[in-house]
């Protein structure tokens, strides 16, 4: 059973006790993130995620580190595109003080300048680890370059040479600007009593202001004041000739987190890495988060690529040998939505395993699943589903994302029963509507000198004619 409502101050609230467990997940999802930034400030969101576990203004880090550790050492935060999150898991007996804890770490944040200094350091060694990792650099250099109009495509940890340049004045402007009650979700499941966790949440998040309020606050300004002092602050850093190189001729865009949605421009594009696999990802536009169709569009995905009896792994794994490592997998967001292919193989193979992707794209959009294949991945993905079904976790996260997508929550029952509804025809017109190569974006990643690039390109090409 879920419970919805709103806290006295305007904090959005969902819920969904659980029986027979002695465990609670709990997360607060503020509705800001790498697509609310500008070219000028991509990284913020990301930063301040990092700086909420560096001391408030009454827990050093060191208090904040005790405090976990006796609830299980199981908190954490994470950043994407469309909200930053503070969320863990605990015990029932610790769900006070767990709220206590996450009520504190985002209204009382010091961002102290020389915290701040030393985890900038670990943010530019975070953006280097995925540049160092083709895997990670194949996804986001995509998406980048598909959605390089909108800030959809933004990168959430931001760029080195922006992030090195934030100050402490900066990042409390920024939560002056977002963290309001209006723009929060808390989402919470496992074993409580719904009146015990509203209790509890209404204690640890009381100081969260209003909109409204929070304009009122002292030290606050609007975005045109904290634009001008900190012009005046940053104003011979500005002058720098790097920072005019690369951002001195664009104009103060504006944010893209509307409801329209991002222009897709099918893009190839490559990255020159010095190891000895190449990583080939394709991308189709396809559903965004909580799309209705998202039970047909698991079969999908589960019968084309994203299991090990997929489509694409039996017959350019098991079958060719063409690739070490080849699946599917969606990125779904509000307002737009990806489907992806990822293959890691030889170079010398690349030109050869993409042409038979493509034919197996092909074929699965003019034949789609059989009733056998029906049937066998519908078992999959009920099985999936009862599974992370028995984690506070996973429900606290699935409850939160379709909550902030603003569409329907279902039971488990419920969404059995929709798995259960779906039928080959269903499967079939999705896979007709996403696997269109004549809309499909391509990136390579790996040693340039030992893969036929041209060719790739090439092939690429072909498929928009």
């Amino acid at each position: 059973m879920f419970y919805q409502y709103k806290l006295p101050n305007g904090i959005e609230v969902i819920s969904e006790p659980m029986a027979n467990r002695r465990t609670v997940a709990l997360g607060v999802f503020v509705k800001v993130g790498s697509q609310d930034e500008t070219k000028e400030n991509n990284g913020i969101s990301h930063l301040v995620e990092h700086m909420f576990f560096k001391g408030t203004r009454t827990k050093s880090a060191k208090e904040i580190a005790d405090i976990t550790a006796r609830m299980g050492d199981d908190v954490n935060a994470f950043t994407s595109k469309e909200c930053t999150a503070l969320y863990g898991m605990t015990i029932t007996e610790k769900l006070g003080e767990f709220a206590e804890l996450l009520g504190n770490l985002l209204t009382e944040p010091l961002f102290d300048s020389k915290e701040l200094a030393k985890e900038k350091r670990i943010v530019m060694d975070e953006i280097d680890m995925y540049e160092d990792s083709p895997e990670d650099l194949v996804h986001e250099l995509l998406q980048k370059r598909v959605w390089r109009d909108d800030a959809l495509g933004f990168l959430i940890s931001g760029t080195k040479s922006v992030v090195r340049k934030f100050h402490s004045e900066e990042l409390h402007q920024f939560l002056r600007e977002h963290y309001f009650a209006e723009n929060m979700l808390i989402s919470a499941a496992g074993g409580y009593e719904e009146e015990e966790l509203k209790s509890c949440l209404m204690r640890a998040f009381a100081q969260v202001c209003k909109r409204a309020e929070r304009k009122k606050a002292k030290g606050y300004q609007s975005p045109q004041e904290a634009a001008a002092s900190l012009k005046r602050e940053k104003g011979k850093e500005l002058a720098l000739a790097p920072y005019h190189q690369e951002y001195g001729h664009r104009k103060e865009e504006k944010k893209q987190s509307g409801a329209m949605p991002p222009h897709y421009r099918r893009s190839f594009a490559s990255a020159n890495k010095d190891i000895e696999q190449l990583h080939l990802n394709i991308a189709f536009p396809a559903l965004c988060v909580g799309d209705e169709r998202r039970f047909a569009y698991s079969i999908l995905n589960s019968a084309f690529g994203g299991s090990n009896n997929s489509r694409l792994f039996q017959k350019i794994r098991e079958e060719a040998g063409m690739a070490y490592s080849v699946y599917s997998y969606s990125s779904a967001y509000k307002r737009a939505g990806l489907f992806h292919i990822d293959i890691t193989l030889q170079p010398q193979l690349a030109v050869l395993a993409l042409g038979k992707v493509a034919e197996i794209v092909e074929e699965f959009a003019e034949r789609g699943l059989t009733q056998k294949e029906l049937d066998l991945h519908k078992q999959q993905v009920r099985t999936e589903l009862i599974m992370s079904a028995e984690s506070p976790k996973t429900r606290m996260d699935a409850n939160a994302k379709f909550t902030l997508a603003g569409t329907k929550i279902y039971t488990l029952e419920e969404k059995l029963a929709h798995v259960d509804a779906v039928n080959c025809r269903q499967v079939l017109e999705l896979a007709k509507e996403v696997f269109r190569l004549s809309g499909a974006s391509l990136c390579v990643v790996g040693d340039k000198s030992a893969t036929d690039l041209r060719g790739l390109r090439k092939m690429w090409e072909q498929w928009g004619n």
